[in-house]
């Protein structure tokens, strides 16, 4: 049997977020990264059910999770991601989200880097989270396959798997011709893998 899985808004995440900053003892940074990124930042209206973060939850940070929960009624799961594909330099790109809280830093991906990490995972709502965050600002084309060639060889994920959800992802967003901008494979260089 399936188990319902609640929807948060950008509001409620805001919200719950604001209510961990008040419940912790030492500052914290967390990174933050899908829907809940897309949410937060990007105008992306479709609704997510969690937070995940890079960063390892402590001890402070869970406590803080907790408190946040019962104070605001809002059972909003907060998971590190154990692995996620993503740019390699993305780190550099990181955006501080400027958000009014006392010891929470919230950090969150580039909106190119952010794309490619939920093109990665390649499920329609990952997609269709892209759509929106495209709707409200367009995502550029040539960054968006530049960092995908230079930057995405480092994968779990074989090229063989990354390029076609790629090309689904630039057909969606700009077109069919605009996939004619990937290589058909990848080449061997700086950041990439031989195939």
């Amino acid at each position: 049997m399936r188990t319902y899985a609640p929807n948060f808004s950008k509001d409620e995440l805001l919200k719950f977020l604001q209510a961990v900053d008040d419940s912790l003892s030492e500052p914290v940074e967390l990174t933050i990264i899908g829907g809940a990124a897309a949410a937060l930042h990007y105008g992306a209206t479709q609704v997510t059910n969690d937070i995940d973060t890079w960063e390892r939850l402590t001890s402070v940070v869970l406590k803080a999770v907790r408190e946040a929960a019962e104070k605001t009624g809002l059972k909003i799961p907060v998971n590190q991601v154990g692995i996620a594909e993503s740019p390699y330099f993305y780190q550099d790109r990181l955006i501080r989200l400027k958000l009014r809280f006392r010891k929470l830093v919230v950090r969150v991906p580039e909106r190119h880097d952010l794309a490619l990490m939920k093109m990665a995972r390649g499920t329609q709502h990952d997609l269709a989270v892209l759509e929106q965050m495209h709707a409200v600002q367009a995502f550029d084309l040539e960054t968006l396959v530049s960092r995908f060639e230079e930057e995405m060889g480092e994968t779990i994920a074989p090229d063989s798997v990354l390029r076609p959800l790629m090309r689904m992802l630039i057909e969606r967003l700009f077109g069919k011709d605009a996939s004619k901008k990937l290589k058909r494979k990848r080449t061997h260089g700086a950041g990439s893998t031989r195939v």
